[in-house]
């Protein structure tokens, strides 16, 4: 009787183990699908400012720039090709004739054309010295005459008996009549190269092209070396790799690179995220990557019409904290619903066996179905405390439940440390306590004295900071006979992003001025890389030397300032570049501008020209700029006291998201 009594008991306990087992499971691919479906929406509302969408812009500006430097070297040697101006008597070396020509062009007319490309094969050749990316130049006109450098038997054999008029490049840019670049393609070296090639014409005919060899591995090494958590790629106008880093991807990042064209992928998704890289602006893409998500940043490279993209995993992205609460609830109805639908199956066992066992079967399934039912009563009380908010619970669950017990304390406990960092976050937020004293503190110590004085010059600032928990500022101190300017703001905010603005400018301030704006600016971002811990800095920074009046300056990531002349002809100071501390090093293009007489130069943070009216109409840089030519022939202090009462007048009971910050330079 003992031995068949125990029966029912075992054959009770194993179904027992095996339906809370499988609630556990469905328990877990709950929590995950909610984890997936959480990921995909904080990924859609993530903003197309977001900093991997900038770190995208900023890498392929730096591409861009290659780029039209290269383009504009080619057009000026071919505008001095289009000019049929003959040279002192030269003959440039690398002169090759086709031999069909000489049927077609008298010698005289031959050699007219010989002696015109002198100065354009000087101009191609000093191109040379200072391009180390150029491997060949040439020039070839209609006639037949072309013009190689560097001149050696096999440059010429490497272009000459193939016709330099045969190539696709040399009819597209006549059809075109504009600057091309080709595909890139491999040389007998191993090494990637691209040809750029420009038409010239004379007395408003075809007259022949100009055209480079260019060296683009710089662009695969760039790629390889780029550190971060993204997979940097680059596709052209048909969505073909053009160029990705050596190694390759991890996963699931592997499948968005299962096919060399993403615009052929088997993934529509993936073909999906190639159309929108093609459109021509930077922004964002979300992509399906099997039972995960990811993640595309993308810019596009405008001279060789290519995109750069930068590919992330979605679980190195971030998650917003308003999808907390509906991922909370969903997981408490998941377990709930897991946990009663395994009590009602043990239920019903326990009453079948206790149908034909004896009392003492009865009396130990009776024990074993409270003990189960009070641990899952106890789970369901704790997930509808989760469900209203209150993360701080604990489940006491042993035997079968003992595992569920300890994923469920787990999953509270993660909960409730993210809680706890979101009202931290959102504490050092606010606007009151010692947070905002001490944000108070560090924009009056940021406060700047006054600029110096400087004969022949007037130099007036203005420095209005606010509320926000943001922190922008300026410095304008004489370094021996120079005078240094320097405009920057933080990204981030919080006391990370304070400390940061106070110790950029003490380290602007002690910049050596011997070593110049683009190695004292490369200092600074070597430190912020170094101490700044996820913060990052735009900055502005000039020399002004006052005994010839120039301007030498860097622009790392800000706001471009401009010039307007005594006529009224505005000048925009480019050369932009990334924010200090986005890349361990940084190389910035150092310029040198003249200052006239009744110049007068405007440097301005965000706050001046995104401040907004009460219809959420900003300010604009169109006024700014309008308001300094109307008020160009007033004196420095004036222009930024009007500045100052128009920005106020316009932004009127509107409060300021951000400082304002100005700088007004002007030459008597």
């Amino acid at each position: 009787m003992a031995a068949f009594a125990l029966l029912p008991l075992l054959f009770m306990g194993i179904i027992s183990l095996l339906e809370m087992n499988q609630a556990s499971r469905d328990v877990q691919e709950n929590i995950s699908q909610l984890s997936l479906s959480l990921n995909r929406s904080a990924l859609l509302v993530m903003p197309d400012e977001a900093d991997q969408v900038q770190l995208a812009i900023a890498k392929a500006n730096q591409y861009n720039q290659f780029f039209e430097r290269l383009t504009r070297q080619n057009e000026l040697v071919a505008d001095c090709a289009s000019s049929f101006s003959e040279g002192d008597g030269c003959l440039p070396p690398g002169v090759w004739i086709a031999p069909t020509s000489s049927n077609l062009t008298t010698s005289e007319a031959r050699d007219a054309t010989i002696r015109s490309l002198c100065i354009p094969a000087r101009v191609m050749q000093s191109l040379h010295e200072t391009e180390p990316v150029l491997s060949l130049s040439y020039i070839g006109t209609e006639d037949g005459v072309l013009v190689v450098w560097p001149y050696s038997n096999d440059s010429l054999k490497s272009t000459a008996p193939f016709s330099y008029k045969d190539t696709p490049n040399y009819e597209l840019a006549r059809s075109r009549k504009k600057t091309i670049w080709t595909e890139p393609f491999e040389d007998d070296e191993g090494g990637w190269m691209m040809t750029i090639t420009t038409p010239f014409f004379r007395e408003g005919k075809f007259a022949g092209i100009m055209g480079m060899d260019v060296s683009i591995k710089f662009i695969f090494t760039d790629l390889s070396t780029m550190r971060g958590r993204g997979y940097p790629f680059i596709i052209d106008s048909t969505g073909l790799i053009v160029a990705r880093p050596k190694n390759k991807p991890n996963e699931p990042l592997d499948i968005i690179f299962s096919s060399e064209n993403l615009s052929m992928s088997a993934s529509p998704e993936v073909r999906a995220v190639a159309k929108k890289m093609l459109k021509g602006s930077p922004g964002s893409a979300i992509v399906a990557l099997g039972r995960a998500d990811g993640y595309v940043a993308y810019s596009p490279i405008s001279n060789p019409g290519w995109v750069l993209g930068i590919a992330y995993a979605s679980e190195e992205m971030s998650l917003p904290a308003r999808f907390i609460d509906a991922g909370i609830k969903e997981v408490a109805s998941s377990a709930t619903l897991g946990l009663s639908d395994a009590s009602r199956k043990v239920r019903d066992f326990a009453l079948s066996a206790f149908a034909i066992t004896v009392i003492a079967v009865l009396v130990a399934g009776f024990l074993f179905s409270r003990r189960i039912g009070g641990d899952i009563d106890s789970l369901v009380r704790l997930t509808e405390k989760i469900s209203r908010g209150d993360f701080d619970v604990r489940a006491k669950t042993s035997g079968e439940l003992a595992e569920l017990g300890e994923a469920f304390n787990s999953m509270a406990s993660d909960l409730n440390h993210y809680a706890a960092a979101l009202d931290k976050a959102a504490h050092n937020r606010g606007e009151s306590g010692v947070q905002s004293n001490f944000a108070d503190e560090v924009k009056n110590a940021l406060a700047s004295s006054v600029p110096p004085e400087q004969e022949g010059y007037e130099i007036e600032a203005l420095y209005k900071p606010t509320r926000a928990n943001r922190f922008d500022f300026y410095d304008i101190s004489r370094m021996n006979d120079r005078i240094s300017l320097a405009m920057a703001g933080v990204g981030g905010d919080g006391i990370q992003a304070a400390m940061l603005a106070i110790m950029s400018r003490a380290l602007i301030r002690a910049c050596p001025i011997i070593s110049g704006p683009s190695n004292a600016i490369s200092d600074l971002n070597t430190q912020i890389s170094q101490y700044g811990r996820g913060t990052n800095l735009a900055c502005f920074y000039a020399l002004l030397d006052p005994s010839d009046h120039t301007l030498e300056y860097v622009n790392a990531g800000f706001n471009p300032p401009f010039i307007v002349d005594p006529g009224g002809m505005v000048d925009t100071l480019g050369g932009g570049g990334i924010a200090l501390g986005m890349l361990d090093r940084v190389e910035l293009e150092e310029t040198r501008i003249p200052i006239q007489p009744g110049d007068v130069m405007v440097i301005y943070s965000d706050g001046v020209v995104e401040v907004e009216n009460d219809d959420g109409e900003a300010f604009g840089l169109e006024r700014l700029i309008n308001l300094a030519i109307n008020n160009r022939t007033l004196s420095g202090e004036e222009i930024l006291r009007i500045a100052e009462r128009e920005i106020e007048d316009f932004s009127c009971s509107s409060e300021h998201p951000m400082d304002m910050v100005m700088i007004v330079l002007k030459r008597r």
